[in-house]
């Protein structure tokens, strides 16, 4: 048998790159992380701290003309004073005005809400400031909570499948590498508020659940959230689950197979002698029907211990392969005689 070491060596250099520094995210805080701009002036620079303009503002009353959003204003670059006051009070994480992204700056290893403190923060027009919770290759729901769906997902280690969405994007990037739009999940709408439900949807009828369903406004719902004293209970376990996760949920991640896939895959299978770690059939003379599944459902995860050789029924049968990995009539067929010929007995293939 290979030594599963020598396999993945070359991986290394992979593995240090998703653990990059930059996708481990604070999603914990509140104010959430936003910018303030004046939206009537075009020579406007926008502000990521109370430098000496704002301050200005404020001693003024002018601070009420000023809005605030997550997303760079349309034409508008950072305001150099922030840039140099920043970096004063925060030498350790420097910043500079001509290279700066507000996107990276979003995603610092630290958020300092404090520097905030003090300031008379407009209301929000049209801001969207958190994270929803999604799995790529579902293509249907996102998640706002920690419902029973998530909480499985955690159980059985498949949550590492999991991607976070910014949602000022105004999408989900699924794996298709396209931005869609994806409904909140039930369970979510269910739970919220202490089973109460997202606008009572606990006690609603089958005709108004429908209508809370499919006319959710992640707008209304994060300023709802931000409009509260606290942020509420099930969103901030949300935060702390993708904060925990944040290695493999940061949106510099994605969720494909590693270049040297089939390399991989090939090295695995043929150590196992491709038997299925299940239900033991030799699947050596038809390599085709082994799978190397990953158990936690992150393809970039492929540490020997995430992954396991499968026939493709039993690949099948795993969490959320049922819809997503249909077997056609030739591999059916082909179970049955070898499972015939091994007498290993599935009762499961019709």
């Amino acid at each position: 048998m290979l030594d599963p070491e020598e396999i993945f060596a070359d991986l290394i250099s992979y593995r240090k790159e998703i653990n990059a520094t930059e996708v481990h995210l604070n999603y914990t805080l509140k104010p959430f992380r936003f910018v303030l701009y004046n939206p009537i002036d075009v020579n406007a620079k926008y502000h990521i701290m109370p430098c000496s303009v704002i301050q200005r503002t404020q001693n003024n009353d002018a601070i009420k003309n000023l809005r605030r959003t997550c997303a760079v204003p349309q034409n508008m670059s950072v305001c150099s004073h922030c840039v140099n006051s920043w970096n004063r009070r925060f030498p350790e994480v420097p910043l500079d005005v001509k290279t700066f992204d507000l996107a990276k700056f979003f995603m610092l290893g630290k958020y300092y809400p404090e520097v905030w403190y003090g300031i008379d923060i407009p209301p929000e027009v049209n801001m969207l400031g958190g994270f929803l919770l999604y799995r790529p290759a579902a293509k249907s729901e996102f998640h706002f909570m920690r419902c029973k769906i998530v909480r499985y997902d955690e159980k059985i280690n498949w949550i590492k499948s999991y991607r976070f969405a910014e949602i000022t994007s105004g999408g989900f990037e699924l794996e298709d590498g396209k931005t869609h739009k994806l409904h909140p999940c039930r369970e979510c709408l269910t739970e919220w508020d202490n089973g109460i439900g997202w606008k009572s949807y606990s006690k609603a009828s089958d005709e108004q659940k429908k209508a809370i369903y499919d006319c959710f406004s992640i707008e209304e719902f994060f300023e709802h959230c931000n409009n509260q004293e606290h942020m509420p209970d099930k969103l901030s376990e949300l935060y702390e689950l993708m904060n925990n996760n944040a290695v493999w949920f940061g949106s510099g991640v994605s969720n494909d197979y590693p270049k040297n896939w089939e390399q991989i895959t090939d090295m695995y299978r043929s150590s196992h002698g491709y038997h299925c770690e299940h239900c033991g059939l030799d699947m050596a003379g038809f390599p085709e029907l082994a799978i190397t599944h990953h158990i936690n459902g992150s393809h970039p995860d492929v540490r020997p211990e995430n992954m396991k050789v499968l026939c493709v029924w039993c690949h099948s049968k795993q969490p959320h392969h049922e819809k997503s990995v249909p077997l056609n009539q030739y591999q059916l067929n082909l179970l049955r005689k070898l499972r015939r010929e091994q007498d290993i007995k599935i009762s499961e293939i019709p």
